[in-house]
């Protein structure tokens, strides 16, 4: 009942809420996985999952399983962690919880120069949304994970940068007209107030950078033209960059873009905090020697 295959299989059908798409993100097939939980339930004596419900729902015996699974997730991981250490870094694995911004604008450089120092370390990048990965922190899915402030207290972090807010246009749009930034110098100042009426790429609601924008379009009485809610503020960027609309980004994506052509930038002339990223762990969790190598190099260290 404590085989990690098995209760990796659990956790993956209870998550996706079909054995089908769990046994594809397993790389098993379907009826290797179905066999696996039904030997589970054997030896328990009782169903984990309500199959006559789309999704599986879990029984009270697959809500006591899944709870007691995940904590031996969490102990494998710390296990595996901390007898890496020993290892001087060569070898171990090195999980990361991130979005796809990050992912895209911040982590690529840091992850071939660790490559570079310690090949023998395996790193992977686990995407989520916010919610997502503050459950993976917690559950020990991940060695830690980039969020922004404000964390609750059960949450340890490390600082790592600020990123500020600013209006990306196309550079066909009426408003950059003219437009001349010279680099290293500040952006041109504009009011989100000047947006009303204006073809708009937002953030899906789940997403932190949809609330900056609500709050801006409060602020400023201002409706913009909603024409696509995009989920990531790289693909916002590069929508914008075609010609669609404008849209928020942060400095981040800005310096680091893969841009063909870039939009026309500009700094907001309303006031919006600075967004603060943070590497987040559990509280009182043992951070492994790759993690903390790994944050240093985040930190330009």
């Amino acid at each position: 009942m404590i085989d990690e295959h098995e209760w990796k299989y659990v956790l993956q059908a209870a998550s996706d809420g079909t054995f089908s798409a769990a046994a594809k993100k397993l790389f098993v097939s379907q009826p290797s996985l179905s066999q696996s939980i039904k030997k589970i339930e054997g030896e328990i004596g009782m169903p984990l999952f309500d199959r006559s419900q789309t999704p599986l729902q879990l029984t009270a015996a697959g809500e006591i399983y899944v709870r007691k699974a995940k904590e031996m997730q969490r102990i494998y991981h710390e296990l595996v962690q901390e007898t890496a250490d020993l290892t001087g870094m060569k070898s171990g694995t090195l999980i990361i919880g991130s979005s796809r911004t990050r992912s895209t604008c911040y982590l690529t450089q840091p992850i071939i120069e660790f490559h570079r120092r310690y090949p023998g370390i395996r790193l992977m990048v686990k995407e989520s949304s916010v919610h997502e990965l503050k459950q993976a922190v917690a559950e020990g899915v991940v060695d830690f994970a980039l969020i922004y402030e404000p964390l609750e207290s059960n949450y340890e972090r490390i600082p790592l940068l600020s990123e500020k807010t600013l209006l990306a246009l196309p550079v066909t749009h009426p408003f950059a007209r003219g437009y001349n930034h010279v680099p290293g110098m500040p952006y041109p100042v504009m009011s989100f107030a000047r947006m009303h009426g204006q073809p708009f790429i937002c953030l899906q609601e789940s997403r932190r950078m949809s609330r900056i924008y609500s709050d801006l379009c409060m602020e400023t009485q201002c409706t913009p033209e909603v024409v696509f809610e995009a989920n990531s503020i790289v693909d916002a960027a590069e929508l914008c960059a075609a010609g669609m609309g404008a849209t928020l980004v942060t400095d981040m994506v800005v310096h680091n873009g893969r841009w063909s052509e870039p939009p026309c930038f500009f700094q907001l002339e309303e006031q919006v905090d600075d967004r603060q990223l943070v590497a987040a762990y559990g509280k009182n969790k043992h951070l492994s020697q790759a993690a903390r190598k790994f944050i240093e190099l985040l930190q330009g260290e």
